[in-house]
């Protein structure tokens, strides 16, 4: 009965919906949108025709004209990072029709039936975490992954969205949920002028670069870019957010127990966000979130973070966050914090890349990008390393691997005898084949 809602539901997207063709002669504006993320694409060099980086276009083109633009992009689809492939395949997505009338073939354009378009990816991954160094114990988990997105254009401004998710977990025959599909998430978008969003629904929501949360959430999310500015609040509530207790390294040892966020998850929070391209190879952020109170008595759990990306070369890339609450930890004086810092290398065909992170108690909540991220949401915290790679073993086939090491938590003061003790953590790794359709 369940498959059959879920089902029903994608059904239901495809119910009442026209399909809209524009005139492939008619002008494309300078201040439309696809535009404006052609001339952001030539600025970072990648246009071909356009050897220095500025889209020669301060008057009208036409749709075909920007779709002649759009085909040699996708012939170089492999050279752009994952930024300039979404941006690239939206572009795609847009001028469906004439790139079909010139000839040039999309994949996930192929996969359009009337005006819904599917795209997905299935995934089986294994993962090993070889324990605490004190713990003979070992876990490891070997589970599968199939996903199925749907949006469907209900006009030039709203477009409905779904995706169905399966999950299996292969070591196990008593799963009563294998293969079980889900309603993952189910939100429409308005776009009512160029550079403007309004989400509702089950969505997602990025606060940062994503290392203190990047899942689901439930509400209205607006966003509005400009360009070299972006802004975006959202009213809801964190779908992975969870209230958990915590201990800190500068707390009164014999008042460890008790500490916790103040917060209900079955309240609304809010958050807003910006990110400033300060220069084509550096953009800064920062964002602020405001939980729903779980005590009436007590301030609302609060966070704030800030974040910045560098590009250092074509392939050479770096990142960093820092977050913090800005409640007081009771009996502490203290200020809960995480921040990450680290390097990604991209060889075309592969990516190599290495963080570090030291997370406090009372600085996380749950619902990270971060591999491992179950492991930020320890009692006390944790410090480690994470070394990510992936290699691009056929077209839209990928190999992934990530290994924690040298990873220990938080020190903390020992109730039992008053001394300070960090836990060791054996290497943790996982390892998973993708395949995106």
């Amino acid at each position: 009965m369940k498959k059959i809602l879920a089902l029903a539901a994608v059904a239901a997207l495809t119910a009442g919906v026209s399909a809209y063709a524009a005139n492939p002669f008619s002008d494309v504006s300078t201040d439309h949108w696809a535009y404006q993320a052609v001339a952001d694409l030539s600025a970072q060099g990648v246009v071909e025709g356009y050897p220095n980086g500025t889209f020669q276009g301060e008057k009208h083109i036409t749709r075909y004209e920007v779709a002649q633009i759009v085909a040699r992009l996708l012939a170089q689809e492999s050279q752009l990072n994952a930024q300039q492939k979404a941006t690239v395949e939206k572009l795609a997505a847009e001028y469906a029709d004439e790139l079909n009338n010139l000839g040039v073939r999309v994949s996930n354009l192929e996969n359009k039936v009337g005006n819904v378009t599917w795209t997905g990816d299935a995934r089986v991954k294994f993962e090993r975490d070889e324990a605490q160094k004190a713990d003979k114990d070992k876990y490891e988990t070997y589970k599968g992954r199939v996903r199925l997105n749907l949006a469907a254009q209900a006009n030039p401004q709203v477009t409905v969205k779904a995706q169905l998710e399966a999950d299996m977990n292969f070591k196990s025959d008593k799963d009563a949920d294998f293969g079980k599909v889900s309603v993952k998430k189910l939100h429409a978008e308005y776009a009512p002028v160029a550079g403007l969003t309004i989400d509702a629904g089950r969505t997602d929501a990025t606060l940062g670069n994503g290392t203190f949360y990047d899942s689901d959430f439930n509400g209205v999310v607006a966003s509005y870019d400009m360009g070299k500015f972006d802004v975006q609040a959202g009213y809801g509530r964190f779908v992975d957010a969870e209230p958990a207790n915590f201990t800190v390294k500068k707390a009164d040892k014999t008042k460890l127990e008790g500490q916790e966020y103040n917060f209900d998850k079955d309240g609304e929070a809010w958050f807003a966000q910006g990110h400033a391209k300060v220069t084509d190879k550096v953009t800064l952020g920062a964002f602020y979130t405001h939980f729903a109170k779980k005590d009436l008595k007590k301030d609302a759990s609060e966070f704030a973070g800030v974040n910045a990306n560098v590009q250092l070369t074509d392939a050479l890339s770096l990142d960093g966050e820092y977050v913090r609450s800005l409640n007081l930890v009771k009996d502490a004086d203290h200020k809960s914090h995480l921040w990450t810092a680290g390097a990604t290398y991209d060889f075309g065909m592969a990516t190599l890349g290495v963080h570090y992170y030291d997370v406090e108690g009372g600085a996380y909540v749950g619902g990270s990008t971060a591999a491992y991220d179950k492991h930020f949401a320890d009692a006390t915290g944790v410090r480690a390393w994470v070394a990510s790679a992936s290699v691009a073993l056929a077209k839209d086939v990928t190999l992934k691997g990530d290994y924690m090491f040298d990873a220990k938590s938080q020190k903390f003061a020992d109730q039992a005898n008053g001394a300070e003790k960090a836990d060791e953590h054996k290497g943790i790794w996982n390892v998973s084949l993708n395949y995106a359709f």
